[in-house]
């Protein structure tokens, strides 16, 4: 089944029960946030389930008490130190263009960033990080969630 209302689309599968929340673009692909059953079937929240970057490589990744950490999600949110802040989503309709970098920055427009911090609001409910830049490469790179924030 597939109901259509505003810009979002639900789709059920009818044998499964799973069900996809959706925001598709203009174009080809999913705008903003998708809705996906988690394990248990309660909705798990995917930033930029299509335009979401990479993480850049050459850095070292540290959780909020300063171990080495993986990060296993994508960028789909850019805030800039001084600077603008937007979802990849709005920096395409608007006309601003991102790029990563093959030395690990971000070129937004013709500005160079760099990560200082990657943020998850929720491991359990929500994918892909709100990327923090500044203006200077940093060597270490942390990885926060909301609940990490008490700590500093």
């Amino acid at each position: 089944m597939r109901i259509r209302h505003r810009q979002w689309v639900i789709s059920v599968h009818s044998r499964t029960g799973r069900y996809v929340i959706s925001n598709p673009g203009p174009h080809e692909g999913r705008r903003y946030f998708m809705v996906v059953p988690g394990r248990d079937g309660e909705p798990i929240v995917v930033a930029e389930p299509d335009l979401a970057l990479p993480v850049p490589s050459g850095f070292t990744y540290v959780d909020a008490q300063g171990k080495p950490v993986v990060p296993d999600q994508r960028i789909a949110g850019i805030v800039c130190q001084d600077g603008p802040r937007f979802s990849l989503t709005h920096a395409r309709e608007t006309g601003v263009w991102i790029g990563l970098q093959s030395d690990g920055s971000f070129l937004i427009d013709t500005d160079k960033w760099w990560p200082a911090t990657l943020f998850l609001k929720d491991r359990n409910r929500y994918r892909n990080y709100d990327a923090f830049l500044v203006r200077e490469r940093r060597e270490v790179v942390r990885v926060l969630e909301l609940g990490d924030l008490s700590l500093f």
